[in-house]
């Protein structure tokens, strides 16, 4: 059986007069095999008790690279290409790779009412829905796989977050829903309660229709001319 090893991508060195927590912290790298973590309801993603932390499952360069900029714990297979190669040793000063929109957080009051909503009023993909600590979950839907862009559904714990629901654009569009089959999703959103401002309108650009989610934020259910 291939061996995991669990690693911190571009974690800095802790200051000299500062006194390591946990072991992960003393470490540059995680110190527990992927083996040893905690399983989590979520495939790939395993629980490191020692940093608090999850650990994340990957297979290329790019993911690792992706996990750098989240400051994620990551594991790879130690016989893997990149332990392998000299000319793929990957580091966090690697060339960069090309690069794309991933995730949009959008704040909400509530984990599982966000996830009913999307998952059976819009039709998306409950992608991820890890917890991260008390009361703290890492959710995740998208429109389906690959999609562009997914959504974090973060559950607001300030006042001043709070007070930004449903106003993230001010009042403007705030996302834009791209379908092949604009009808079919306008007669399923209106049948599950989804909330439309308007008529379908046809502009030179496509058919369109402004709607509210579950929190207020307008967005756009748009069929491209082109699609």
């Amino acid at each position: 059986m291939t061996m995991k090893k669990s690693i911190r991508i571009g974690r800095a060195p802790l200051h000299p007069d500062t006194t390591p927590k946990t072991p992960c912290e003393e470490a540059l790298s995680c110190t527990k095999p992927w083996d040893t973590l905690e399983e989590t309801a979520t495939p790939g993603v395993r629980y490191c008790s020692d940093c608090r932390k999850n650990v994340f499952w990957v297979d290329t360069s790019e993911q690792v690279r992706a996990a750098a900029l989240l400051d994620r714990c990551v594991a790879i297979a130690d016989d893997s290409a990149h332990s392998r190669s000299g000319e793929h040793k990957i580091t966090a000063n690697s060339a960069p790779m090309p690069r794309h929109l991933a995730t949009v957080t959008l704040l909400v009051h509530d984990y599982d009412e966000a996830i009913r909503f999307f998952t059976e009023a819009l039709r998306f993909e409950l992608v991820e829905d890890t917890p991260r600590g008390p009361g703290k979950r890492w959710v995740v839907v998208s429109p389906g796989r690959n999609a562009g862009a997914t959504l974090l559904l973060a559950k607001a714990v300030t006042d001043e977050q709070a007070a930004s629901i449903g106003k993230q654009a001010g009042g403007r569009v705030f996302l834009f829903l791209h379908t092949a089959d604009f009808q079919s999703d306008y007669q399923h959103m209106a049948s599950h309660g989804v909330r439309f401002l308007e008529a379908p309108r046809h502009e030179p650009h496509g058919t369109v229709a402004v709607f509210l989610d579950l929190c207020g934020n307008r967005w756009d259910l748009l069929q491209p001319s082109d699609a």
